[in-house]
């Protein structure tokens, strides 16, 4: 059992997270403590989830940080973070929303969520207009499409996220459909999605009623760079 400081753990996250990673048997009790603090500042949060709220953004990102060390008991913890994101994305506060993105993808590469519950839900949040979290979200997405597809093509999930890319692509707002077409056109250079399944889809973007959006497919099928440097227009924060 490593030397303990109780006395100075409850303000001090980053240290007890460097203890807990160490020796989470022996820092158990403490990790709980800060768990129930959680819990109780998240209840607290849902009244008012446009006020950024410093407390709860630290507590989120510890618990992603250590979740590998007791995954049975932050069980409920990734779908708890989710549930905030498609309840209140429209009103949250921008920080605190791209909070609860980067502990999402933190626990993504522990292992601890599946792709496809993550990616549709990211998918779904494209909408938002706020120009720093839909560079995120993209680079995550074709990021984790990239590396589950890495060693051997995973099949089902392609199909299904391709099933969801079609509808985000006949989206009514215009950055979530631009931002999907670009996705899927980044994926076929990367030879991810590069069958016939992902040319009709994208095919469907040259009748979009969104310009852009029709560009970015003609350019594809005339074999221009689909990218455009600052193609998505800086805005504002919310969410549609």
């Amino acid at each position: 059992m490593g030397k303990r400081y109780n006395n100075q753990l409850p303000n001090n996250l980053p240290q007890l997270q460097n203890l807990v990673k160490r020796d989470p048997a022996s820092y158990k009790d403490e990790f709980m403590q800060q768990y129930r603090h959680f819990q109780s500042t998240l209840e607290i949060f849902r009244l008012k989830p446009d006020k950024f709220n410093k407390n709860l953004d630290e507590l989120v990102m510890f618990l992603a940080q250590v979740s590998h060390c007791y995954s049975d008991v932050l069980s409920s913890f990734p779908q708890q973070l989710m549930d905030i994101l498609q309840s209140h994305h429209t009103v949250l506060d921008s920080d605190m929303r791209m909070s609860f993105c980067r502990a999402l993808v933190l626990l993504r590469s522990k292992g601890l969520l599946t792709p496809t519950s993550l990616l549709s839900l990211f998918f779904s949040l494209l909408r938002c207009q706020d120009k720093g979290l839909r560079s995120f979200l993209k680079n995550h997405i074709v990021s984790d499409v990239y590396n589950t597809n890495a060693k051997h093509k995973d099949a089902k999930l392609n199909s299904a996220l391709q099933n969801f890319m079609f509808g985000m692509l006949k989206d009514s707002n215009a950055k979530a459909a631009k931002m999907s077409v670009d996705i899927m056109i980044e994926l076929y250079k990367k030879n991810i999605w590069n069958d016939a399944k992902s040319v009709n889809v994208i095919s469907t973007a040259l009748f979009s009623k969104f310009t852009k959006v029709m560009v970015a497919a003609l350019k594809f099928f005339l074999g221009s760079d689909p990218s455009e440097k600052n193609s998505d227009d800086s805005d504002s924060v919310s969410c549609q």
